[in-house]
């Protein structure tokens, strides 16, 4: 049997919220450390998809932090990243 690749894979981010899409940050589980935003300037206005590849050195378990155009930031926590062919669907978060 083979072993499964443990190394995180890019992964698609589908906005479909209302609302654009700032900034989307990859801490490890539970550590609360948010790095820099994976699309860099880069917004994703509703409706719009982008494929995103994790940092090296990333491990499978992560929590992700989305940032909306509006202010609000949602947290997903340990998001598997080592799944192949991932797609997050991501809608704004209730006020």
């Amino acid at each position: 049997m083979a072993q499964q690749d443990q190394r995180p894979h890019p992964f698609m981010v589908m906005n479909q919220g209302p609302a654009t899409i700032v900034g989307l940050e990859l801490s490890s589980v539970g550590q609360g450390q948010f790095g820099h935003s994976l699309i860099g300037r880069v917004e994703l206005p509703p409706g719009n998809a982008l494929h995103v590849t994790p940092p090296s050195g990333s491990g499978c378990l992560n929590d992700l932090r989305i940032r909306w155009s509006d202010g609000r930031a949602e947290e997903r926590p340990r998001e598997d990243l080592c799944q192949a062919q991932r797609v997050l669907r991501l809608t704004t978060p209730s006020p």
